[in-house]
C-alpha cells in the first residue's frame, strides 16, 4: 500500500513539476519578451534566465502548491477509484494511508530549505542577472551609515550586476554634527580583490569616478582653495578616487525586498550590518517558516477532498491553487505590516503567524475526517 500511494504521489507531483516549469517558461517568456530580444544572443539569455529563475521560483513560492496539488490530485484517484473503502474496511485507518504522502511531504520540505540555504547562494551572479533582467528599473537603496569613518553614502541607482553606482554622494560630518566634506561623484564602481576572482565578490574596494570634493569648516563655512580658480575656489574636481569605507556591494543589495539569494548566515549578517532593513529580520525567520508551508497547508487540503467526495481532479488542482493563494496572501500582508516603520508585528510573528494560522485550522478539520 506504501509503495503504492507512494507511485501515485511521485508521479502527481512529477506531472505538476512539468506542468509548472511549462507555464512559467511561456509566462516569462510571452511577459518579457521585449527584454529578452535586447540581450546579445536572446536564446542563450532565455536559457540562463530560466536556469536561474525556475529554482529560485520553486524554493521561494512554489514548492508548497506542487506538493499540495499532487497530495490532494493523489487522494482525489484514490477515492475516484474507490480504493480509500476496501482499506478503510479492511482496517487500515485513513492517517495510515495518508502517511507516505507526510513523510514524502517532510522530505520535500528539506530539500526546499536545503535548496534556499545551501544551494541558491552558491549561485548569486546567475541569479542577480536574472533578477536584474527581471526589474523594470535599477535599485535605489536607502542611504549607508559607515560604522568605520561616520560617512553617510548615498546612491540614486545601483546595478547589481554591474556592480555600479550612479549619482553618488558621501559626506562626513564634524563632531559638531556639521559637514566637513562632501564627495559627489557621477559614478561609483566595485573592483574586486585579485584574490577573490570566482569568489564571493565582495572583496575589493570601490572607485568614485568624475566627481568633486567640497570642504567646509567645522562652523559650516566653505574652505575656499586659494591657489585655485572659478570653479576649482570651492569643490576640486577629481577623474577617479578611492573610496575608504566598508560598504560592500552586498550592502546595497540588502535594500531589495526581493533578495532572495543570501543563505541563513548571510542573512543575520546582513542584519547585524544594517538593522534598519526590518525585512532582513522578516526573512530570517521566514527561511525556516516557509519550508513548514510544504506541511502545513496538507492539513486543509486532503480534508477538501475527503470530506467533499469530489472525483474531480480538476476542482482538486484550482483548490489546491485557492489555499496556496490564500496562504501566500496571508503571508505577504504579515511581511508588509512587519516592514512598516510602526513596527505593529514583530519579525518573528509576522513569519510564522501564516504557519500557525493555517496549521490550526488545518489540524482542526484533520482531527474532524472520518477515519
Amino acid at each position: 500500500m506504501d509503495i503504492y500511494v507512494t507511485k501515485l504521489f511521485v508521479t502527481s507531483y512529477v506531472i505538476c513539476f512539468l506542468s509548472f516549469i511549462g507555464l512559467f517558461v511561456t509566462m516569462e517568456a510571452f511577459l518579457k519578451l521585449d527584454r529578452f530580444l535586447r540581450q546579445d544572443g536572446v536564446l542563450d539569455a532565455i536559457v540562463r534566465y530560466h536556469l536561474a529563475m525556475i529554482p529560485t521560483a520553486y524554493a521561494n513560492h512554489m514548492g508548497p502548491l506542487l506538493t499540495l496539488a499532487a497530495a490532494m490530485f493523489t487522494m482525489t484517484l484514490l477515492h475516484k477509484q474507490n480504493e480509500l473503502t476496501p482499506l478503510k474496511a479492511s482496517g487500515v485507518g485513513i492517517y495510515r494511508v495518508m502517511l507516505p504522502i507526510f513523510i514524502l511531504a517532510a522530505l520535500l520540505a528539506a530539500g526546499t530549505f536545503y535548496l534556499k540555504d545551501q544551494a541558491l547562494p552558491r549561485f548569486k551572479d546567475p541569479i542577480r542577472d536574472a533578477l536584474s533582467l527581471s526589474r523594470a528599473r535599477p535599485l535605489n537603496p536607502p542611504p549607508y551609515k559607515d560604522s568605520t569613518t561616520g560617512a553617510m553614502i548615498l546612491v540614486r541607482e545601483y546595478s547589481p550586476t554591474r556592480k555600479v553606482g550612479n549619482a553618488v554622494q558621501v559626506i562626513y560630518l564634524h563632531p559638531n554634527g556639521k559637514v566637513r566634506e562632501q564627495i559627489d561623484a557621477h559614478q561609483m564602481e566595485w573592483v574586486a580583490a585579485s584574490g577573490d576572482s570566482g569568489g564571493s565578490g565582495e572583496e575589493g574596494s570601490w572607485r568614485l569616478l568624475n566627481g568633486s570634493v567640497q570642504r567646509a569648516d567645522e562652523h559650516g563655512n566653505l574652505i575656499v582653495n586659494a591657489s585655485a580658480s572659478s570653479f576649482e575656489r570651492l569643490k576640486a574636481p577629481f577623474k577617479q578616487r578611492e573610496l575608504q569605507t566598508n560598504l560592500r556591494p552586498i550592502d546595497l543589495e540588502s535594500s531589495d525586498l526581493e533578495i532572495s539569494y543570501l543563505s541563513w548566515k548571510e542573512l543575520r549578517t546582513q542584519f547585524q550590518r544594517q538593522p534598519y532593513h526590518r525585512h532582513l529580520a522578516v526573512k530570517l525567520h521566514h527561511h525556516f517558516a516557509f519550508p513548514m508551508a510544504h506541511i502545513v497547508l496538507l492539513l486543509l487540503g486532503i480534508p477538501f477532498v475527503l470530506r467533499s467526495g469530489t472525483r474531480s481532479a480538476f476542482l482538486s488542482i484550482a483548490m489546491s491553487i485557492v489555499i496556496c493563494g490564500l496562504f501566500f496572501l496571508t503571508s505577504s500582508i504579515c511581511m508588509s505590516v512587519a516592514n512598516h516603520p510602526s513596527e505593529i508585528l514583530s519579525a518573528t510573528l509576522a513569519a510564522w503567524l501564516p504557519v500557525m494560522l493555517f496549521g490550526a485550522l488545518g489540524m482542526t478539520f484533520f482531527d474532524r475526517l472520518p477515519t
